[in-house]
């Protein structure tokens, strides 16, 4: 049983499209809760009839901390990662191609170190609450976790399909 890298090559396309779908609308829903919080934030302040609520910047950061690591996957699924090509333009194709698999897996261990890290917040601060929602303080570092694995994924299914170019 042979294994045949171009149908592996097309599974793994309807995964990540799959997955990056989802991943962007979940982005695109925490950032409708942002813009609400932060909106009613601001109405709070200047409009008498509405409470100024304490809750609005804690839910607005941590919306930001999950669109930041929520999103960052989609980056290296699109190739559109921060890219430092000024050098590498100055090397032959061979080289280029040698480095830019080198950068992927960097990325893998890049996001396996968020996986592990987020998962060791997480565990640490479990106990800990936000002051103005009350909600675990974990909930900031779960989105690393997630970030991570959706990183991870991208980044094995980029080097599969041969690093920067694919």
């Amino acid at each position: 049983m042979s294994i045949n890298r171009v149908e592996i090559s097309k599974k793994y396309d309807v995964f990540a499209s799959v997955f990056s779908k989802i991943m962007i609308a979940f982005c695109a829903l925490i950032f409708a809760v942002m813009i609400f919080s932060v909106t009613y934030g601001v109405i709070g302040r200047f409009a008498h009839f509405v409470r100024q609520p304490r809750w609005t910047q804690e839910l607005a950061i941590l919306c930001l901390v999950w669109l930041c690591f929520a999103s960052a996957g989609y980056g290296i699924y699109e190739n559109k990662h921060a890219n430092m090509t000024v050098f590498v333009n100055l090397f032959p194709p061979v080289v280029k191609k040698v480095l830019g698999i080198l950068t992927y897996v960097l990325l893998i261990f890049v996001n396996i170190y968020w996986i592990y890290y987020g998962i060791s917040l997480s565990s640490l601060s479990s106990m800990a609450r936000m002051s103005a929602t009350g909600w675990p303080q974990s909930l900031n570092y779960i989105s690393i976790v997630i970030g991570g694995v959706y990183g991870l994924f991208m980044t094995i299914g980029r080097l599969l399909k041969g690093g920067a170019n694919a």
